[in-house]
């Protein structure tokens, strides 16, 4: 994006892993480059402590690197045996610990399903509130093998994949950060400015769909009323479709194979 935007562009950058702030700032010697660790969820003040106003593009991407899975240590995977941790912010004081630790099972039961979308996640929470009593959870890798044990794996995807998913959602509070943000980045944006959006799941996904149709409506027809409602749109879909990655791309980051881009541009 930086050589795109030569001479005179700049770039903000937010991300709220402190040590990939970290790498960054020491890799990328760039004054055009301004990052800056925080929250996502509040890019309308740190756009403001920047002096961004009036921007040509915003660009999220919701994925994680591969740093953060396999070197980080917080648990994001469970291939190694790390702390149940999952935290993007290790100052925040969740953790996934606590929470499969102390939540009720209907509390789990929810996460499991709201987030991981899980068919089994009754049973799952059921038997992890049982196993507790015992012995709690620590590791990554023993709550993998537990939920394996529990549910016998059938196919090439890992039992508790989904329910690593709910629980790094739910720590982070990833779904309501979205909802919060999507707004202000429209706000931020000049007029023909874009919004992208990279995702990696449906719920994601949907949230972007939903928020995009909305905002791109001329009109609505409201069941309680017998005349149309014409609304003043704020939003143009570019891409009716989510594009993907090119075989090519999934080849050299098998990682990017669920990644679906959405981008519509402010009226």
């Amino acid at each position: 994006i930086l050589k795109l935007v030569v001479p005179t562009g700049k770039v903000l950058g937010i991300d709220r892993d402190a040590d990939t702030v970290d790498v960054l700032r020491n890799s990328v010697s760039e004054s055009r480059l301004i990052i800056e660790h925080g929250n996502f969820a509040d890019v309308e003040e740190i756009a403001r402590k920047h002096n961004f106003s009036k921007i040509n593009g915003v660009l999220f991407d919701f994925g994680m690197s591969s740093w953060q899975l396999e070197e980080s240590g917080a648990g994001f995977s469970f291939k190694n045996i790390e702390p149940l941790d999952m935290r993007f912010d290790r100052k925040q004081p969740l953790t996934a610990a606590e929470v499969i630790n102390r939540y009720s099972a209907n509390e789990l039961t929810r996460i499991f399903q709201e987030y991981g979308e899980e068919r089994f996640a009754r049973k799952i929470a059921l038997n992890i509130v049982k196993r507790r009593k015992g012995r709690s959870f620590k590791t990554t890798t023993e709550l993998a093998r537990f939920i394996e044990k529990l549910l016998k794996r059938k196919s090439h995807i890992h039992p508790a994949t989904r329910i690593f998913q709910a629980l790094r959602i739910e720590v982070n509070h990833e779904l309501e950060a979205l909802k919060n943000v999507l707004p202000q980045a429209v706000a931020l944006l000049k007029s023909k400015g874009r919004l992208a959006v990279i995702s990696y799941h449906s719920l994601e996904d949907r949230i972007v769909k939903q928020f995009f149709k909305q905002n791109a409506r001329s009109f609505i027809n409201e069941t309680n009323k017998l005349t149309t409602t014409h609304l003043q749109p704020v939003l143009k879909i570019i891409n009716k479709k989510p594009a993907g990655p090119s075989v090519e791309e999934i080849v050299k980051n098998p990682r990017s194979r669920s990644a679906k881009l959405r981008v519509a541009e402010k009226i």
